[in-house]
């Protein structure tokens, strides 16, 4: 036991012995800071107005902003809904991407396809009923697939019309 205790002693002491050592010397001389750079006074120009510019003549540029878009505003993310003053049904409630496809029935008649609504009801759509919050419309149903047309406009006050898609999800498992 003694022998346990007497070899820690020496570790310490050796470990003091070493941290003691490297303090014997001097310190360094601190290192001088660089001189600091005074900044150049650059002389003001006079600028000379021609004088056929009339300063005082009156006129003065008004900006305009009628029939421009604000500048502020994304370019991608302005869409601004027709307005109809058709009812809204229940699938105009909600954005085209919120919706979920559910299953297509495809076959000698008229296609039909379920969808499921955020608010977890589902609705049966047919070619021609209106969906989606751009008074969309279904134009075709696929075998895995549903497209809806869309109307709206866009930032600069044009109306355009573009195609989106439901897709049936990828089976896991299968």
């Amino acid at each position: 036991m003694r022998a346990g205790k007497a070899g820690v002693w020496s570790v310490c002491l050796l470990t003091a012995a070493i941290l003691t050592a490297g303090c014997q010397g001097e310190s360094p001389q601190p290192v001088a800071a660089p001189p600091i750079k005074k900044k150049l006074e650059v002389p003001k120009t006079v600028v000379a107005v021609a004088p056929e510019a009339d300063v005082d003549s009156g006129e003065s540029y008004a900006y305009d902003p009628a029939g421009r878009r604000d500048p502020f505003e994304p370019l991608v993310a302005i869409k601004r809904p027709l307005l109809t003053n058709e009812p809204q049904t229940p699938l105009q409630a909600y954005d085209i991407s919120q919706y979920r496809l559910a299953g297509i029935i495809v076959g000698k008649g008229e296609s039909m396809a379920m969808v499921m609504a955020p608010d977890g009801k589902s609705y049966i759509l047919k070619k021609g009923i209106k969906i989606g919050k751009n008074n969309g419309s279904v134009i075709a149903i696929r075998p895995d697939t549903v497209l809806i047309e869309e109307s709206f406009i866009d930032y600069s006050g044009d109306l355009k019309k573009s195609v989106q898609e439901i897709a049936l999800p990828k089976r896991e498992g299968a």
